[in-house]
């Protein structure tokens, strides 16, 4: 059995069609919703039992109980396995599910099965509110898994486990043609393979974008006081009891171990950034202490769930934690939001604010005093209201170790996505035991704040791949210009341009197209791969030693001097626009 459990604000659904021929009878098929809930998509596979129901029931009531809802709703999803029960079976169990839920006390509803769904839910941003696990039957209850698989010796067989681990296939029949899957093939910036399941393999173009981004983001951090860190992948199972994650995501980690000693492969970079600040004593003259890491982090996902660059096992994340006293509070929490308005305004993307704070009902759920907590909510307001910016407030969801500020940023296609956030911790400080020495010469705790711009590096370049479609900024372009030439008469024209470019401009990317072939079809190859200048050579460039420039969907322009168009790039290039 594989389940999804997703923390939300709401779900709704409505049945449409039958998906198998005899499908669950209901009565209506109107349109249910249910609100602050747990929701659980559930695929029931070949070999579950009785003792796997009971799994799932225990999984549900951990996870309820953690993020604090008694609202459960278990949704048939079998889009999470290849390898599902029969019809009758699946019902079954999930009517036990059902049954057993509700009589322990809590309020359960089940989507029906055997149809098409229309569903609609938002999902909390917290680490909980989404995690993926799986529950086996046991061996000999399976028939699909009592042939163990043969072990092929690499040096035997080679050709064969290639062929097992190849390339991921794309159904591109189902996906629009801005969708980042297509892009990337098309300008060859990524792909995945079998061998790293939801890990992505940059290519030389894709790269470019990340480095490019990479280079952006430590330009502006060098600039805001930040020191950058790099912290180990892999880290002591201890550490994580220290910080919580051990009880709360170890289902979504990888496990190992060394010399008798368990060790976790990090899913977030927050331990590691802990143990830079304990590594000597501290005074208050060090803070704010803003500490940055492109950290690399993996995070157990079921395969059904993987989508590209938007949901992956392996990603990097822009972190940063900063440690302070309470009086710096409000200088660094708008500092952190005009580096938030900064990047997102430098990519065109619209954006909104919305304040996650306590409630005043579930006041016992939240560590730290009152008088800190209010101070905290009305520093991240105050910050808000001095930049003019609006935002919602919303009751209930703040972070149970403190109050957050999370930036919802809407694409060109009305699609919203949740990337930056910054939060408050005085949770984490007091478990790490992080001290400073103040100015009267005692030990005082810090308060953290968490903070992420892009997120996810992977997940963003996917957001801004679709954003555009393709059509990236010059300075993030991996084909920067291309050079063609009118006829073969033309190319040693051509070539010395070409050259010329490289000297002036060191580091731009650059390339050319003299094939032996017709100029309509060089135009149309660099429209497809998303060129942004594109210089034709031909006798009347020759003979005037001018440029003929085509900038990606745009007319042409003639007669376009050299020392014109370099400071025009270098200007693009330097100011990243």
């Amino acid at each position: 059995m594989r389940i999804i459990t997703l923390h939300c604000d709401y779900i709704k659904f409505k049945p449409l069609k039958k998906a198998i021929k005899q499908p669950e009878e209901i009565k209506e098929k109107e349109e249910k919703e249910m609100k602050e809930c747990l929701v659980v998509l559930t695929a029931v596979e070949k070999g579950d039992n009785d003792r796997v129901v009971k799994e799932l029931i225990e999984a549900i009531k951990k996870t309820a109980s953690e993020v604090k809802t008694k609202n459960i709703v278990i949704y048939p999803y079998a889009h999470l396995s290849s390898n599902l029960a029969s019809p009758d079976s699946a019902l079954e169990y999930l009517v036990e599910a059902e049954h057993t839920l509700k009589e322990i006390g809590y309020n359960v509803v089940r989507a029906p099965f055997g149809y098409y769904k229309s569903f609609e839910l938002r999902v909390k941003g917290h680490p909980l509110s989404e995690l993926s696990k799986e529950f086996r039957g046991e061996e000999e209850d399976i028939k699909d898994f009592k042939k163990k698989p043969k072990v092929i010796e690499l040096e035997e067989e080679p050709s064969k486990i290639l062929r097992q681990l190849g390339r991921t296939k794309l159904d591109t029949s189902k996906i629009k043609e801005s969708d980042h899957r297509i892009l990337g093939q098309r300008l060859d910036l990524f792909s995945f393979n079998e061998a790293a399941p939801g890990m992505v393999f940059w290519h030389k173009n894709g790269l470019v974008i990340l480095n490019e981004l990479i280079s952006y983001w430590r330009e502006l951090h060098k600039r805001e006081g930040y020191e950058e860190i790099s912290t180990p992948f892999i880290l002591d199972s201890r550490l994580w009891k220290v910080s919580g994650h051990w009880r709360l995501y170890r289902e979504n980690m990888f496990i190992t171990d060394y010399e008798g000693r368990e060790f976790a492969v990090k899913p977030m970079n927050c331990p590691g950034a802990m143990l830079v600040y304990r590594s000597k004593t501290r005074s208050y003259k060090e803070l704010p202490m803003r500490l940055a890491e492109l950290g690399i982090v993996h995070r157990k996902e079921l395969s059904g769930v993987l989508s590209g660059l938007l949901r992956v096992i392996k990603f990097t994340q822009d972190d940063a934690h900063l440690f302070v006293q309470e009086e710096e509070l409000q200088n660094e929490i708008t500092n952190v939001l005009k580096l938030f308005i900064e990047v997102l305004d430098k990519f065109g993307f619209e954006y909104s604010f919305t304040l996650s704070v306590r409630s005043e009902e579930k006041k016992d759920k939240y560590l730290g005093d009152d008088k800190l907590w209010n101070s905290a909510e009305e520093k991240l307001a105050s910050a808000l209201k001095k930049l003019n910016l609006k935002y919602e407030v919303v009751k209930g969801e703040a972070k149970f170790y403190g109050p957050s500020l999370d930036v919802v940023i809407k694409d060109s296609l009305g699609r919203e996505w949740q990337c930056s956030t910054l939060q408050l911790d005085f949770n984490m400080p007091q478990r790490f035991e992080l001290k400073y020495i103040d100015k009267d010469n005692k030990e005082k705790t810090p308060i953290l704040l968490h903070r992420v711009i892009f997120g996810s590096l992977e997940r963003f370049i996917g957001i801004l791949l679709e954003h555009t479609n393709g059509n990236l900024p010059l300075w993030l372009s991996p084909i920067q210009v291309r050079i063609i030439n009118f006829t073969d008469r033309n190319l040693k024209a051509a070539e010395k341009v070409l050259e010329t470019l490289k000297k002036e401009i060191p580091n731009l990317r650059i390339d050319s197209d003299f094939r032996n072939t017709t100029v309509s079809d060089k135009v149309r190859d660099a429209e497809l791969m998303k060129v942004n200048y594109l210089i034709v050579i031909g006798n009347k460039e020759e003979e005037n030693g001018t440029l003929a420039i085509r900038a990606r969907n745009s007319k042409p322009q003639f007669g376009v001097k050299m020392d014109d168009f370099v400071k025009e790039l270098k200007e693009k290039i330097e100011k990243r626009i």
